[in-house]
């Protein structure tokens, strides 16, 4: 079972930050204690998921923008973010709730 829907809006929380690191070189995610080094696609996903924004249309816009199957890069980006859900790096609010935003852990 999957814990984000393609209805869900995702986002990082205050005490998460993805930055540009000028010494790597490369993107890092910076949180209390931890430090990523995502990839390239991450970084992307990352940069794009703003506030309000369904993952349903965050995976089409990717989908358009790199002609790909929109349900597989739905499924991508899914599996992706769940895995930094679960190290409790994004705030989760789920479609038809009208709670503030919660933590998947």
């Amino acid at each position: 079972m999957s814990l984000l829907g393609p209805a869900d809006v995702v986002r990082l929380p205050s005490w998460v930050v993805l930055r540009f690191d000028p010494v790597r070189r490369r993107h890092v995610l910076l949180a209390p204690e931890r430090v990523l080094f995502p990839c390239p696609t991450t970084v992307t996903i990352l940069q794009r998921l703003g506030e309000g924004r369904r993952l349903a249309d965050l995976a089409a816009e990717l989908a358009r923008e790199f002609d790909a199957p929109a349900g597989e890069i739905l499924e991508d980006v899914i599996a992706l973010l769940e895995e930094l859900a679960c190290g409790c790096l994004l705030e989760v609010r789920r479609c038809g709730h009208d709670a503030a935003a919660e933590r998947v852990a």
